[in-house]
């Protein structure tokens, strides 16, 4: 039973906690949302929501709307009304019951562990691939082709539909992972320099380093890489050095995550990414889209024209999370789109069996990549390439991606609505992870090992050389918050806990901690 008398108890910002870029606040989304602050304990038992009029009204939608999503979940003993006195959160079961509970009677590393090292998506918000294997084939264009095209003429208008720009060409690869190191590795070169965003995905270090160029961290915010960090950056590498045969160091590439940033969450907005370019035209004044027949980044020898080691970088966009990040898409190649390789994966949002993602650029550019591809693997199975375009057609497909953009975007409100409520404030931000600045590493991951709780050490995100003094840029781990599972108040006791500890300093290598480190994969 619940007591109205605490009806001063009032629900936090409601509205505030539901809402979401992308997705309208339907019935479903709005049960979806009060039943996930609710079982996390957001929403506590006794507290008062508010009326239907004022939500409909915080929401912008009709009272029937927020009246259809009150009954339903009335009926499912989520909430109870009191008539004139109210509506009031009932008292919700842990079905997943208390991590402590289920940890402290087993011994050692015997124990079970709650693992929030992956970065994967909760597979149960994946859409089901098998319908679409039964209509595998009927589109015989291509099949058991050596001469077909890179990417299904039909798949490429469908995926141009939603772009964040016109882009000259497209292929298509075997996931975010084979597009980054297609474009890493046709493009830039040893005693290069890499800029990439602070903290970032560790294959992104790993794969500059492997090329033998030298990776530097941008400092960020919550719309992404800063401006000014930026142009500080490419100051410090492309100023002259006297005495020197080539007097200037090379930046060979800018390498961003433009949403969902991996492990941060920070999305580039429009204003942003125009800062970005603008600081990249600044540096280049001499860059131009070539003219037609110009050789463009690909052509020459080391896949550049040999007599302009200086001119802009390449800028490599990673969407890793596609379709169900929860920000617009958004690129610089809207603004400078020679420049840009933009790589969308279909892996978090459609399934990580696909390996599939989309890559875009200019005609040389992709030529060079695919030209590279040419010696391996050759092309994506087209199979695969209509699997997707059926799923991208599918109107229960999309309504099941769309419902798992907003889920994502729910727990990432929640858990950090439980952090806050232990005292640690932590920017919320998109996709599948959060970024924990901590204390000390060491220190942090042996408490949270103690309570069973596994997570991704920082070292393996932070480039080795750094441009920024933002917090993100200091020590801190990534924790995967895309499970219902993870969002309790225990979970977030012992990763507040975790993040003020304090112990000897320990030196490590980020390279050597992400060499030991297989947490993190990149669909």
């Amino acid at each position: 039973m619940v007591d109205t008398r605490h009806g001063s108890d009032a629900a936090p910002d409601l509205a505030g906690m539901m809402l979401t870029v992308t997705t309208s606040p339907t019935p479903h989304r709005i049960i979806e949302s009060i039943t996930s602050l609710a079982i996390s304990g957001i929403l506590r038992e006794g507290q008062r929501l508010p009326t239907v009029r004022d939500l409909a009204r915080q929401l912008h939608v009709s009272p029937a709307t927020v009246s259809t999503a009150y009954h339903a979940l009335a009926r499912s003993g989520v909430i109870r009304s009191h008539g004139r006195a109210g509506t009031f959160v009932l008292r919700q079961s842990h079905a997943e019951g208390s991590l402590h509970e289920s940890t402290r009677d087993t011994p050692g590393h015997d124990r079970p562990v709650m693992d929030l090292s992956t970065g994967t998506p909760d597979s149960a918000l994946l859409p089901d691939i098998r319908p679409f294997l039964q209509k595998l084939g009927k589109r015989k264009a291509f099949v058991n082709s050596y001469d077909g095209p890179m990417i299904l003429p039909l798949l490429e208008s469908t995926l141009r539909r939603s772009w964040p720009y016109d882009p000259e060409s497209m292929t298509l690869v075997s996931g975010g992972g084979d597009g980054l190191a297609l474009a890493i590795e046709s493009f830039l070169h040893p005693g290069d320099f890499a800029i990439t965003e602070s903290p970032t995905y560790p294959l992104i270090l790993d794969l500059i380093e492997a090329q033998g160029a030298i990776p530097v961290g941008i400092g960020m915010d919550s719309h992404g890489m800063i401006p000014a960090d930026l142009d500080r950056a490419l100051t410090v590498i492309t100023q002259p050095r006297p005495g020197a045969d080539d007097n200037r160091y090379r930046v060979g590439m800018i390498v961003l995550q433009p949403r969902a940033q991996n492990p941060t969450g920070a999305s580039l907005d429009e204003t942003r990414a125009e800062e970005l370019a603008d600081v990249l035209r600044s540096h280049y004044p001499q860059a131009h889209d070539p003219e037609p027949g110009d050789r463009g980044p690909g052509l020459g020898p080391r896949h550049r024209p040999t007599d302009d080691d200086h001119a802009m970088p390449l800028v490599l966009e990673d969407d890793h999370s596609g379709d169900v990040a929860n920000a617009f898409a958004v690129s610089l190649a809207t603004h400078i789109p020679q420049q840009v390789i933009h790589i969308r994966s279909f892996s978090k949002s459609h399934g990580p069996d696909l390996r599939l993602a989309a890559l875009s650029g200019s005609a040389a550019t992709v030529d060079a990549i695919i030209a590279r591809r040419r010696r391996g693997a050759g092309w994506v199975s087209r199979f695969l390439q209509e699997i997707l375009y059926e799923m991208l057609a599918d109107k229960s497909t999309f309504d099941r991606i769309i419902g798992a953009r907003h889920t994502y975007a729910m727990r990432q409100r929640t858990m950090s609505a439980l952090l806050g409520k232990q005292g640690l404030a932590i920017r919320t931000g998109d996709g599948l992870n959060i970024w924990i600045p901590v204390t000390d590493e060491d220190a942090a991951r042996r408490i949270l090992a103690a309570n069973g709780i596994r997570v991704t050490g920082g070292a393996a995100f932070i480039p080795r050389f750094r441009v920024g003094t933002v917090a993100e840029s200091g020590p801190g781990m990534r924790v995967t918050i895309s499970d219902q599972s993870t969002l309790t108040d225990e979970v977030a006791e012992s990763i507040s806990k975790a993040a003020t500890a304090t112990a000897e300093p320990v030196g490590d290598s980020s390279r050597d901690a992400r060499r030991a480190n297989p947490a993190a994969t990149h669909p």
